[in-house]
């Protein structure tokens, strides 16, 4: 991440110290639908915006000075609805097309859920922003969306943070202290088959609160169940931590068209910062925060 080479990594987590952020701003699903479209990787300029800012609990989940209002379980089936200021005890289907969730905490403790946060068949133009997501230890997915924006998520408390599907993009959020379900394997953000993808800006860091399970990946791409295809896939100027690799790609993924660039990473992974197959390329300006070098790929 630009500005933090050569910076103290526990640092910059304790005291989430702002070098500033500017990324491009998708205000309207039809924006989402023009960058998550086809050729994706070729409308990403070359050189994303060079402000930043480190993803965390200052600038994630409900802003401060917002009155949340209490609320069950949710079944959005409005199109363009939208919801904001709840205070969620339960899990949230989104069923209708162009659905807004914002400024909200949801708690879905209720492990035959599966999901906090999920949309329902083929609905498109979700958009979910400064929402914390809480599954209380014991869900097993955060948010498992497709065809969405995601802006400045808190996710903590659950097996696998974000499942993404395709057309996805996952921006400033903070995904984080994750609880390992059974034999499952914690991911930050989790991307079995992914097709048009940006995960940018965000602070993504598997480890339990204690710090004594690593976790399996900040970002997982491809399934040990079989070979998958993942087309256009950006993943630009987040921090990465944690997990036996903080950024892991199968080496029998199907993959193309992937960016990966400029992301910083801790020293809290098992095995290295990434593992990837040489058909993936990691381009320029992947470092390591403590001491702002190019970080070691490992090859499966």
């Amino acid at each position: 991440m630009r500005g933090m080479r050569g910076g103290s990594l526990s640092t910059i987590w304790r005291s989430w110290i702002i070098i500033g952020l500017l990324v491009t701003s998708l205000t309207a699903c039809s924006d989402l639908g023009r960058e998550l479209g086809g050729g994706i990787v070729s409308e990403i300029p070359a050189t994303p915006s060079p402000v930043e800012t480190v993803a965390g609990p200052t600038n994630t989940g409900v802003p401060a000075g917002v009155t949340l209002e209490p609320s069950g379980s949710l079944m959005i089936s409005e199109e363009g609805a939208v919801v904001q200021g709840l205070d969620i005890r339960g899990c949230v289907i989104i069923a209708a097309d162009d659905v807004t969730l914002k400024q909200s905490r949801v708690r879905c403790e209720d492990p035959d859920a599966k999901r906090a946060i999920t949309t329902s068949g083929e609905v498109s133009g979700t958009v979910i922003e400064d929402v914390e997501v809480d599954g209380g230890g014991v869900v097993d997915i955060g948010v498992d969306v497709s065809r969405s924006r995601l802006s400045r998520l808190n996710v903590h408390s659950v097996n696998d943070g974000v499942r993404m599907g395709s057309s996805i993009l996952l921006e400033d959020s903070w995904v984080h202290d994750l609880a390992r379900s059974g034999s499952l394997h914690p991911d930050a953000v989790q991307g079995i088959s992914s097709n048009d993808v940006v995960i940018r800006g965000n602070t993504l860091d598997p480890r339990d609160t204690g710090g004594s399970d690593l976790g399996n990946a900040a970002i997982m791409l491809g399934s040990e169940s079989a070979p998958y295809t993942s087309r256009n896939v950006v993943i630009e100027d987040n921090l990465l931590d944690g997990g036996n690799y903080s950024l892991n790609i199968r080496g029998d993924i199907d993959a193309e068209d992937f960016v990966i660039r400029d992301n910083t990473f801790g020293d809290g992974s098992r095995y290295g910062p990434i593992i990837s197959p040489e058909s993936v390329p990691i381009g320029t300006g992947n470092t390591t925060a403590r001491t702002g070098l190019i970080v070691k790929i490992d090859r499966p």
